[in-house]
């Protein structure tokens, strides 16, 4: 019972402190002695003072500030490289006269999307091709047509060889007609996840639902 009294008011001054200080921003300007003397506990240095403890969470805050200036400034990087390459892939297409050339430009796409390693386009116009991937594209894609993320055993030796670890998958149809499948292999786990933004991607779909009956026809 004693020891909860005591707890209690401990508990109470420690918050009249706090709230005078906040209310006094003042008082340390008025017995600077008193701040040069404060020793707080510190796990490295067994005390330190007030101020020094102030200039290291200070030093922590602008440390965590650069990295988070540096991740975003490699997030940027990595957005133009993408931009870059996506209007190339665009323009390879479209300057495309055969299935062969648009392949071409899918695979130097690949070769400049960063920790991407392999592309697939598989056609799904003949009825065999076509049964072979519909428990994978009624299981896996979804209202959108495109899957990111990873895929059981049975999935990934359909597609990729077993270094792939994680996929973006993208249906390509054109007025519900499957056309075909496009598939891009990461070797990383987590390269490729559900939660990405699919713009890009989706606008890929519309090209090559566009372009493809025109490779045919070449």
């Amino acid at each position: 019972m004693n020891d909860s009294l005591s707890k209690d008011k401990d508990l109470l001054a420690a918050h009249v402190v706090y709230d005078y200080l906040q209310d006094h921003p003042e008082f340390f300007q008025q017995y600077p002695q008193l701040l040069a003397n404060l020793r707080l506990p510190h796990q490295q240095r067994g005390s330190v003072s007030l101020v020094e403890r102030q200039l290291e969470l200070q030093r922590s805050k602008i440390q965590a500030l650069e990295d988070d200036i540096t991740r975003l400034m490699s997030l940027a990087r990595q957005n133009e490289l993408i931009f870059l390459a996506f209007n190339q892939l665009q323009a390879g297409l479209y300057q495309a006269k055969s299935l062969a050339d648009a392949e071409q430009s899918l695979q130097q796409f690949t070769a400049a999307m960063p920790q991407v390693s392999e592309c697939r386009l598989i056609r799904l116009t003949d009825e065999q091709t076509a049964a072979q991937y519909q428990l994978l594209l009624s299981r896996r894609l979804n209202a959108e047509g495109v899957y990111l993320g990873r895929l059981n055993k049975e999935e990934q030796q359909s597609i990729f060889a077993s270094h792939i670890h994680s996929v973006a998958l993208l249906l390509v149809q054109n007025a519900d007609q499957p056309l075909a499948l496009l598939a891009f292999g990461s070797e990383l786990d987590d390269h490729f996840q559900p939660a990405m933004d699919k713009l890009f991607i989706g606008h890929l779909a519309i090209i090559l639902a566009q372009l493809l009956p025109a490779y045919d026809a070449a």
